[in-house]
């Protein structure tokens, strides 16, 4: 294809549009060649008579990426989706190892074997229920109470109380209750499952945590068929069911657990607002409670395997309480449903099957930064209203939910920063073809936004080492989602961030996640240092060749520990007066009025690195979409060969 060789070589201007990892407009397959990255910063055509230089670029969609399977089942391949972090690593180092190593595409063999445990899976053939091997009632109530202080906070699966009640009726009589409550005995032996996984520290074992009484609830498991005419109780089970595996990077299983828990909630009418008069406000309440943690879960799960969200918004009928109603629990709550459901609003919107104006992506990356510009200002209200004179350290919802909201930030600015990357390995070789200056312009200030995240992710997960969450998968994926997007940066942005003390920090966090006993953060270190060494060969050639250094000038001015600092210094955007578009109410407090504690509660929020004023800051300097050309940021991570 003479044109497109053509265009390989011609003088790239950084006015580009977006295409994501999917698929093209046109839909065709060029999945057929070498592995590499399709740049995404091409020339427009500026006389009209001229053809328009585009790359072709793989659609990812049609056909479907796979890498062999080396697990130990009869999956012959295993699919790399399109947002799932996972996949976005592999695909990563598929395409830099083949344009940087030519000749030797494979992978290294601890990044393709993923079974991170051991667990035999038992027989489903009926099984004799006892009591055999059961800790004491004491114990028993201690494990109930540690799933509580881990899980609780963060999913409402079922009433406590209630549950802890029935603990002890069971172990009143429990030969003749564990006969006539089976399926209720299912729910026990997994809260005793998740209650030994999270106070086991330490371990070398090749089985998970808990692997113990989680068998022996699998082995009792009713068939799919039957779990539905438990109701509620077989909801709980399947979610603590998908829950634990997901714990232990079974995330297909997981998701096919949960999914099943989804099914039968939608068939009992969780997802509708059921009336109250009927069931009660009791009942109601557990069943919105229990709804809103499955769809927590479905978000998570769903975008951490690439797959489409299970539950669409528009069929939720079921109310959540705003942030600022209820409890500081009930608030924080609140919010994690809006993050969780931001989410998934970005990997459905940002990384589309489709090939996206430049335009298009700034405007939905400046309706995301609104959304969380918006959030950010209700954290402030619940750090200011919820947390006033609370000792100690930040406490743990908060700090999930801050891990959150920086997480949204790196995916939403996860695209330019790949397009650059893509750009720079393309371009090896030939650095008079290069041209940053309005791509920059253009984009700079949303890759900082991003870059800022991840590095504020980092700071965040090492000031608490005891806040880490050893057996739940949450800061093992924070901090090697924020390792990867500083990792990517370092590649082409050198000097934008202490990227030294950043992977410093980095492998401080997985390493004592790996020290005590979680065999996930030790699969993702070896994926995160054969990344490391391959965007390390990718700006050693650069600089060997003559390739410019490229900066992002406000961030590298500004020193690491000050990002979020100006929350509540600076004067408050006006959303009206900046044309920072509709639906987003604009603030009725300003943090400055917020009473005597401001100063506490700002060194909070400085030090979450979150504030409504900093992401209005990053709206505004935004371009105007009104100035951006026409043209083409194209990231997949393949192009034809030709």
């Amino acid at each position: 294809m003479p044109l497109q060789a053509d265009t390989r070589r011609a003088r790239r201007t950084p006015n580009a549009h977006l295409t994501s990892p999917v698929s093209t407009s046109d839909g065709q397959s060029n999945l057929q060649a070498e592995e590499c990255p399709d740049v995404a910063i091409q020339p427009q055509s500026e006389p009209q008579s001229e053809p328009e230089f585009r790359l072709r670029t793989d659609p990812f969609v049609i056909p479907s990426r796979t890498i062999p399977n080396f697990q130990r089942n009869r999956r012959q391949w295993i699919w790399l989706s399109p947002w799932s972090t996972w996949s976005f690593t592999v695909r990563l180092m598929l395409t830099l190892g083949e344009k940087l190593r030519p000749g030797s595409s494979s992978l290294p063999q601890n990044v393709l074997d993923t079974e991170v445990y051991e667990f035999p899976w038992p027989s489903f053939s009926a099984s004799e229920i006892n009591i055999s091997g059961l800790p004491s009632l004491n114990h028993a109530l201690y494990l109930f109470t540690t799933m509580k202080f881990h899980l609780g906070q963060t999913y409402r699966l079922f009433d406590e109380v209630e549950f802890e009640s029935e603990i002890k009726d069971f172990y009143a009589n429990a030969v003749q209750n564990v006969s006539e409550y089976r399926v209720w005995f299912i729910k026990f032996l997994l809260v005793l499952a998740f209650g030994t996984a999270f106070h086991t520290s330490h371990t070398t074992a090749q089985e998970p945590p808990g692997s113990r009484f989680f068998s022996r609830a699998m082995a009792l498991m009713p068939g799919p068929g039957c779990m539905w005419k438990e109701s509620m109780l077989g909801i709980e089970i399947l979610a603590m069911a998908g829950l634990y595996l997901f714990c232990i990077d079974d995330r297909e299983s997981a998701h096919c657990y949960l999914s099943n828990a989804i099914r039968i909630a939608q068939m009992e009418g969780l997802h509708t607002q059921l009336p109250q008069e009927e069931l009660g406000a009791e009942k109601v309440t557990h069943c919105r409670d229990l709804w809103w943690t499955l769809y927590i879960m479905d978000r998570h799960f769903s975008s951490s395997l690439g797959l489409p969200m299970s539950v669409q918004d528009g069929d939720i009928t079921t109310p959540v309480n705003p942030p600022n109603v209820g409890s500081q629990s009930d608030s924080a709550r609140s919010l994690q449903v809006n993050l969780s459901h931001l989410m998934s609003i970005i990997v459905t919107t940002v990384y589309l099957p489709a090939r996206t104006p430049l335009t298009s992506f700034l405007e939905q990356t400046r309706s995301i930064l609104h959304t969380l510009a918006h959030h950010a200002q209700e954290i402030e209200r619940i750090i200011r209203l919820k947390f006033d004179n609370s000792p100690g350290a930040m406490p743990r919802e908060t700090h999930y939910l801050t891990m959150l909201y920086h997480q949204c930030v790196i995916f939403a600015t996860r695209p330019p920063l790949l397009a650059a990357l893509k750009e720079r390995s393309e371009l090896l070789g030939h650095p008079d073809d290069e041209n940053w200056d309005g791509f920059l312009a253009q984009t700079a200030t949303v890759i900082s936004a991003g870059i800022k995240s991840a590095a504020k992710t980092l700071q965040i997960l090492s000031k608490e080492y005891s806040m880490l969450e050893v057996f739940l998968p949450y800061d093992v994926e924070f901090a090697f989602g924020a390792a990867l997007h500083l990792t990517m940066a370092s590649a082409v942005f050198p000097d934008v961030v202490d990227y030294q003390h950043c992977r410093h920090l980095s492998r401080q966090i997985l390493h004592e996640l790996v020290s005590r006993g979680n065999r996930i953060a030790r699969a993702r270190t070896a994926e995160l240092k054969y990344l490391e060494t391959l965007c390390a060969e990718l700006a050693v050639q650069g600089r060997r060749q003559g390739h410019q250094t490229l900066t992002l000038s406000h961030l590298e001015s500004e020193p690491m520990d000050t990002w979020g600092a100006d929350a509540g210094n600076e004067a408050r955007l006006s959303v009206g007066d900046q044309n920072l578009g509709a639906g987003m109410p604009e603030p009725d407090v300003s943090l400055q009025d917020l009473g005597h504690n401001t100063s506490s509660n700002m060194d909070l929020l400085n030090s979450i690195g979150i504030s409504a004023d900093n992401f209005f800051s990053i709206i505004q300097q935004m371009p105007d979409p009104e100035t951006l050309s026409e043209s083409i940021l194209d990231w997949d991570l393949w192009k034809e060969a030709t």
